[in-house]
């Protein structure tokens, strides 16, 4: 018995049109085949970066260089003569010296009398303070001494023996209060103590205020004098001792000179500004000193503080410090061999080697 399929069976054939213009069955599934693989095919490009489009072409890396072999330096210590000396221009000043100053009080500046390079003499005026009403009183005390002067005269004439005793002690008394208001008076002016030139003058007008113990002059005798080497501070000399020899060479000819004093071995003093010199100086006595020699012109000076002969001397840059070791790289064929060293001298640019190396070694700078 045979079963036919009903109508809501039945199933569109191929090419077969739908109701609505639809094509059915196979055909429309080619369709959405060919749809798919459009699709799959754009993404692929996508994703290749546009690998179907002929690729750029990519340039080419630069060739490796060979690196360059480090160059050692290397150098061999010499056997020789080593120095360090302080070398510098000094300038001829006095050894004898006198620093003028008020000590019983300061004032105002009436008059200044000489300036810096003046000669002056012994008990020659520098300087006037202010007197205000003191040349008044000191007049009125003079006057005051002659009448006493006449009063006993008088009173002698007189032939009586107590007015003349009378008199005498009024005009003593006359006399002490004028020597006072002279001391007072003189007290005012500033006089030179020694014959010599004005090497320092305090830079004053009439009207400035003067302290008391306040240097304002130096009078300098030029008839002894001696080299000042400064520097910038007492360290950069500390080195120097004295009786150590100098070479001195002025106006292209040369002396010999000895340290006479150095920073450490100066004298107190209370005068502030000497005492800030004495300390960044060192003086040198000039033997067969010229007499065309002034206060003021310089000289060339080198002293040497430490000399070592017939020693081992080596570059400075061949000397290696490093917490607290002194050593120095040495090179053995090819492989580099660290020896401690002990050192002696020491310049700008060489060292002097104590202990601890030979000569010939090969010694790596830095």
């Amino acid at each position: 018995m045979s079963i036919q399929p009903s109508n809501n069976d039945r199933r569109p054939t191929a090419g077969t049109m739908l109701p609505g213009g639809r094509q059915s069955g196979p055909s429309r599934n080619r369709k959405s085949r060919y749809a798919g693989v459009a699709v799959l095919l754009a993404a692929s490009v996508a994703a290749s970066g546009c690998s179907l489009l002929p690729s750029a072409e990519q340039p080419l890396k630069p060739p490796l260089a060979k690196p360059a072999e480090a160059r050692i330096v290397t150098t061999e210590p010499t056997v020789g003569t080593i120095e360090r000396a302080l070398s510098g221009t000094a300038i001829f000043e006095s050894v004898r010296m006198a620093q003028h100053r008020f000590t019983e009080s300061g004032g105002r500046v009436e008059e200044v009398l000489v300036r810096s390079g003046d000669e002056v003499k012994a008990g020659d005026a520098l300087l006037r303070l202010d007197t205000g009403t003191l040349r008044m009183t000191l007049l009125q005390r003079r006057l005051e001494v002659e009448k006493k002067k006449l009063a006993l005269d008088e009173a002698k004439a007189t032939g009586d023996a107590r007015r003349v005793k009378i008199a005498e002690l009024e005009l003593e008394i006359a006399n002490m209060g004028l020597d006072s208001i002279e001391d007072t008076f003189a007290n005012r002016e500033l006089r030179a103590a020694i014959d010599g030139v004005v090497t320092f003058a305090a830079d004053l007008e009439p009207g400035d205020i003067v302290e008391e113990y306040q240097t304002l002059f130096t009078v300098s005798d030029p008839k002894e004098m001696r080299l000042a080497y400064g520097v910038s501070s007492s360290g950069a000399v500390s080195d120097a001792q004295v009786g150590m020899s100098a070479d001195i060479e002025y106006k292209d000819k040369t002396y010999v000179g000895k340290v006479a004093q150095t920073p450490g071995s100066a004298p107190f003093e209370e005068d502030e500004r000497l005492r800030e010199r004495y300390a960044k100086t060192l003086y040198i006595e000039v033997e067969g000193l010229p007499a065309e020699a002034k206060i003021g012109e310089s000289a060339s000076v080198r002293i040497i503080t430490a000399k070592s002969e017939n020693t081992l001397i080596l570059p400075k840059s061949g000397v290696r410090k490093l917490f607290g070791r002194t050593f120095v790289q040495v090179l053995e064929g090819e492989s580099r061999r660290e020896i401690d060293v002990e050192t002696g001298i020491e310049t700008a640019t060489d060292v002097e080697i104590v202990n601890g190396l030979e000569p010939g070694a090969k010694v790596v700078l830095q």
